[in-house]
């Protein structure tokens, strides 16, 4: 006997019919929408992600200036994610050390105990560290209270927060960024800080100042943890467009028989470079590495012994570390941020100075009008209190003979021809105010407020009178950066060479590490599946028609999973061709456009593709890409709603990038679509022509045979 459970009924009006679809899309897409604004994208302007942006504003409204009293970690980071940033405490901590880090090359917060050092270095815990902010990042805050910013309300509506900070000097070139949301990433290097300010100064006094008058200015990068800039391949284009790929090497010097490292490539742990140099020892390939030994203190820094072996050379040896290990590799920046509606875009060196200076503008034009009206008030009462000062004893009569102070306010308004608001004002005087010395200073006030009152308004309508402020307060920003410590860190080799390997009688050989590379038709670069790099020309296709081909330039040499391209939205396939390959891009319309990669300039891994076919319109989009062997009988199929067709490869011109294409599959019926296309090596065409399909009755579509001949 089996015991029935009964149910109550469910009521219909709480029950939501979607598809499983439709809610993974809705729910996916706010979350992407929410990963590039609100967390991992930083702004344009003041150069800040949203989680740096309030733990600055948090310090701010603490009080924890530079001077003052440093706070508890712990009580800063769950300040910020009670009030302003709903987050855990962890990931706000992680944010707070990376800004209070040595090798940072700004430091925005002064941090108090074990905060990182190198590279890799894990801070104590938040409860034996304090922080306050530095100087510079004072310098981030400092006009939050003249209103110089627009604010917000917070994520629960209890507090309110600025949208950017008035920032005084460019965090986002100086400091560097590295983000990853959904479809972008960001990869700004660092630079110099008095470089950054001197390029600033120059825009703003010629904003159409040529590309190598910047490039003068802002060589190249400078982060903090020092490394080299190897050769000049890819800095003027991450300069003039915001993507471009360079090589970057860390310091290893030959002292006897010890290879010392003393500096790492930006974004390079020491643990990592230990790890992998000990796996090439086991492996056999540092067969004359002896011994390693980290000697790496706080007080001296970084600082890794390798020893070789008894007849083994030392200088061979780094340059076997050089090539195999992540000591020297590829920076592949992308300018990535958001702009002024919060939508992420690349921007060129050039774009990123130009979007401060009117962060700088936009500031001092809102604080100058808030000032305005401050002065404007007072020289309203000022004036009232002076007329009063030409009679005071006609005042005095005035309040005496009042019953009210309805009635004093009014007749104070008529004997005097002033206003409330001045009446106000006057009846709430001491009568100490009403002294002879007390008049001198009242005037002397006036005149001040006058020439403040001038000053504002020229600054409110004249673009020019506050382009000369902004140099000004440049010039004293500047002044943070005297130091030492901003001295450039980072070499520019531009006579160096990248690395190879090893050599031998056919000359250098490639890194053995890029060998591992694959690439899947995900759009993954990984070591585990698709198919190998090296055995081809890597590729990929949007259904928006771009179309990008690499050799895996720019990719770094730690394995792990990489997009094909920066932003891999609307991404349909990719793979690798093989040698003398030929690529079909297959339209919706029902065009085809057969590529010969050789006739296209191969992109790097910061590469977002380039135009490849020219869609027909509105609806049309790319719906297979098809790798061509080019062999004899090779044919496409391709098949629409009430039809077929097969064409052979040979019928179909090589064309150039860019172009729309050629019809090969005509629609019958009120067809206007394909559905799918592959395409067959095996030879299944005999004397099938594209153009004299076309011309064939609609019978000829419907996979009847009269065109197509299937062979077998």
């Amino acid at each position: 006997m089996t015991a029935t459970l009964d149910l109550p009924e469910q009521n219909p009006d709480l029950v939501l019919e979607q598809s499983a679809d439709d809610y993974w899309n809705h729910y996916q897409l706010t979350f992407a929408l929410y990963s590039v604004s609100d967390r991992a994208i930083p702004s344009a302007f003041d150069g800040l992600k949203p989680g740096q942006r309030r733990l600055l504003y948090q310090m701010h409204e603490s009080r924890l200036l530079p001077g003052n009293k440093p706070q508890k970690s712990s009580k800063v980071c769950s300040a910020v994610t009670g009030n302003l940033h709903p987050h855990g405490g962890a990931s706000m901590y992680g944010a707070a050390a990376l800004m209070a880090a040595d090798f940072q090359r700004v430091k925005v917060i002064d941090g108090q105990g074990a905060f990182p050092r190198i590279q890799g270095d894990i801070p104590a815990a938040d409860r034996y560290t304090e922080m306050r902010l530095s100087a510079p990042g004072a310098a981030l805050t400092a006009e939050l209270s003249d209103h110089a910013v627009p604010m917000v309300p917070t994520f629960d509506g209890e507090w309110i927060e600025p949208t950017v900070l008035p920032a005084q000097w460019p965090v986002l070139l100086c400091n560097g960024a590295v983000g990853i949301a959904e479809g972008w990433a960001t990869k700004v290097p660092a630079h110099n800080p008095r470089e950054v300010m001197a390029a600033c100064r120059a825009l703003l006094k010629t904003p159409n100042m040529t590309d190598d008058r910047l490039a003068k200015l802002i060589p190249g990068p400078d982060w903090g943890c020092g490394a080299t800039v190897v050769g000049t391949a890819g800095l003027r284009d991450y300069l003039t467009t915001g993507r471009g790929a360079f090589t970057v090497r860390g310091t290893v010097s030959v002292d006897g028989k010890n290879c010392v490292i003393t500096e790492l490539p930006p974004g390079v742990a020491s643990n990592t470079v230990q790890e992998r140099i000990r796996a090439l020892v086991d492996s056999g390939e540092l067969s004359g590495v002896a011994d390693m030994s980290d000697l790496t203190d706080r007080r001296n820094g970084l600082r890794i012994v390798v020893t070789a072996k008894r007849g083994h050379s030392a200088e061979q040896i780094r340059e076997q570390l050089l090539a195999l290990t992540p000591l020297e590799g590829t920076f592949a920046a992308s300018l990535v941020a958001l702009d002024e509606n919060r939508v992420p875009r690349w921007w060129s060196v050039r774009e990123l100075i130009a979007a401060f200076l009117s962060l700088r503008d936009s500031v001092v034009l809102h604080r100058s009008q808030y000032r305005l009206e401050k002065v404007t008030a007072r020289r309203h009462l000022v004036a009232g209190l002076m007329l009063i000062h030409l009679d005071i004893d006609a005042a005095v009569a005035v309040i005496r003979g009042s019953d009210t102070v309805d009635e004093a306010r009014q007749g104070l308004q008529d004997r005097f021809a002033i206003d409330a608001v001045q009446a106000d004002y006057v009846l709430a005087l001491q009568l100490r105010r009403l002294t002879k010395l007390d008049v001198i200073e009242l005037q002397a006030e006036a005149e001040r407020l006058d020439a403040e009152f001038a000053e504002l308004t020229e600054l409110v309508d004249n673009p020019e009178a506050r382009r000369k402020v902004i140099d000004q307060e440049l010039v004293e920003t500047a002044k943070l950066f005297k130091g030492p410590e901003f001295d450039r860190r980072t070499v520019l080799d531009v006579d160096a060479t990248p690395t190879a390997s090893s050599s031998d009688e056919d000359g250098p050989r490639e890194r053995k590490v890029n060998v591992a590379w694959r690439l899947d038709d995900r759009g993954v670069f990984s070591d585990r599946h698709g198919e190998l790099l090296t055995t081809g020309l890597g590729w990929a296709v949007w259904t928006d028609g771009r179309v990008k081909f690499t050799t895996g330039g720019g990719l770094p040499y730690k394995i792990r999973d990489i997009p094909v391209a920066p932003d891999i939205t609307g991404l349909l396939v990719s793979g690798v061709l093989a040698p003398g390959a030929h690529l079909a891009l297959v339209t919706r319309r029902g065009r085809v456009l057969r590529i010969d990669p050789a006739a296209v300039n191969p992109q790097g891994a910061a590469g977002n593709g380039v135009a490849g076919v020219k869609l027909a319109g509105d609806g049309d989009e790319v719906v297979a890409a098809l790798p061509l062997t080019c062999a004899n009988g090779e044919a496409i199929l391709s098949i629409s709603e009430k039809g077929w067709k097969v064409t052979e490869v040979a019928d179909i011109p090589v064309k150039g990038r860019g172009g729309a294409g050629v019809g090969f599959h005509p629609f019958v019926n009120g067809e206007s679509a394909l559905l799918a296309a592959t395409v067959s090596p095996t030879g299944y065409v005999r004397g099938t022509r594209a153009v004299r399909a076309e011309k064939r009755s609609k019978a000829s579509t419907k996979g009847s045979g009269a065109d197509v001949t299937p062979a077998g």
